[in-house]
C-alpha cells in the first residue's frame, strides 16, 4: 500500500505504463479469425485505457488533504533564526 502521494503516484505511473504496453501488444497482435480476434483485442485494449485514463485522474490526488503541507520544522525553524 503506498504511504505518501509520491508513492502512489509511482505505483500508479508502474499501472498506466503496465497497460499501455499491454494494450499496444493486444492492438498489434496478428489478426488470426478476424471476427474473433480483433474485436476482443480491441474490447480488452478500450478497458485497458479506461484504467490508464482513472489512474491519470489520480495521479497526485490523495483526498480532501492537499498534496503538498508547507515543512511546520522549516517554518519553525525561520521563527528561531529571525529573533
Amino acid at each position: 500500500m503506498a504511504t505518501n502521494v509520491t508513492e502512489k503516484d509511482k505505483t500508479l505511473q508502474e499501472v498506466i505504463d503496465w497497460c499501455t504496453d499491454l494494450a499496444n501488444e493486444l492492438r498489434d497482435a496478428p489478426d488470426g479469425d478476424f471476427y474473433t480476434n480483433i474485436n476482443a483485442n480491441n474490447v480488452k485494449a478500450d478497458t485497458l485505457a479506461m484504467v490508464i485514463r482513472h489512474c491519470r485522474h489520480l495521479l497526485g490526488y490523495s483526498g480532501s488533504m492537499p498534496s503538498e503541507m508547507p515543512n511546520q520544522s522549516e517554518d519553525a525553524n525561520a521563527r528561531t533564526v529571525n529573533r
